[in-house]
């Protein structure tokens, strides 16, 4: 594959989870490493679409740039920023709002289920408009490519609605980007209802202590009947145990059931956390030695903004120049 620039992110709403880094963090190490353009969006603007309480904002940026840098997002290759330090961002927000009509807005799928979720029914202005917010962040750095999962599908596609209907108004300004979707199968959490989520509490943390994943995962739902099999129509928070031992065990899913032949929900239960403690001990360690340099930590998101807003101004001139509202002829 061509190299491509790719914009990915997360709202600094808590830590990240398990299902974070099978669904996206994992891909963005690989992408970054193969030599892609990848920018990584810490979206604080939007991380107020379900809460307005702001308390613990800058210590869960710090949180989410501790696990990007331990799981092996490299500074040097991939670009890590604030999304609220780009002002370019806020700017094309305002011109993407009036080319979506409301009735548009209210169609997206992924917000409605946020509002169900998280939300208790209520939408605010802000979250009605989140998709519009994320098409600014994408088409401000010419993205090629959009990591999502099969849920932000939506999110995407109206993003290049946007960029076609601009580019259909003011001339060609915007690339049309493309979803990437993970190839790894989605993570439900630990009640077997919902896919592993910050908000719904179901999730293991990648920062979790060895005690706690063990905790989490002894109390995780399972289904009736004794057999340690996947079968996902019969047997749904099992397969989703099974899924788990083997992402993080490299073990075929085959030969973990036969392991556990006639043993019970417990042993199975108490080896899987044992696994997961196994494979996160070492990425436990780079992120406690990371944790004591807040020099360095800072440098990454200066150093990482900047640059974001230096590409983003470019766009936006571009942007400006298009819909004629640079007024050359007004400024000396």
């Amino acid at each position: 594959m061509a190299k491509k620039r790719i914009l990915t992110g997360d709202r600094p709403t808590g830590p990240l989870h398990l299902g974070h880094l099978v669904g996206s963090l994992q891909n963005r190490v690989a992408l970054q490493n193969e030599g892609n353009e990848v920018f990584i969006i810490i979206s604080d603007f939007q991380y107020l679409t379900d809460r307005l309480e702001t308390t613990d904002i800058e210590q869960n940026t710090t949180a989410l740039l501790l696990d990007y840098l331990a799981w092996g997002i490299d500074p040097k290759k991939s670009t890590i920023f604030i999304q609220s330090h780009v002002p370019a961002l806020a700017e094309l927000f305002v011109y993407f709002s009036m080319l979506v009509s409301v009735s548009r807005a209210q169609q997206n799928p992924t917000v409605k289920e946020e509002v169900r979720a998280t939300a208790k029914g209520k939408m605010s202005l802000g979250m009605l408009s989140f998709p519009v917010s994320q098409a600014a962040d994408i088409l401000a750095f010419d993205a090629d490519l959009v990591p999502v999962g099969e849920d932000q599908l939506p999110h995407v596609e109206q993003t290049r609605e946007i960029a076609r209907t601009f580019n259909n108004l003011y001339g060609e300004t915007f690339r049309e980007p493309k979803a990437l979707l993970s190839k790894m199968p989605r993570l439900m959490g630990l009640d077997a209802k919902q896919k592993m989520s910050k908000s719904r509490g179901n999730a293991v943390f990648l920062s979790d202590s060895k005690d706690v994943v063990l905790k989490k995962i002894q109390s995780a739902v399972t289904d009736s009947g004794k057999d340690i099999v996947y079968d996902l129509e019969k047997k749904p928070a099992v397969s989703n145990l099974l899924m788990m031992y083997h992402l993080f065990s490299g073990k075929e899913i085959a030969d973990i059931e036969k392991m556990y032949e006639g043993k019970g929900y417990a042993e199975f239960k108490s080896d899987l956390a044992e696994t997961v403690n196994a494979y996160l001990d070492p990425i436990r360690a780079r992120r406690a030695e990371l944790a004591k340099d807040t020099a360095y930590l800072s440098s990454v998101l200066t150093e990482g903004t900047e640059r974001a807003v230096e590409v983003s101004e470019k766009v936006l001139r571009r942007a400006r120049t298009a819909m004629r509202y640079d007024y050359p002829s007004l400024f000396h």
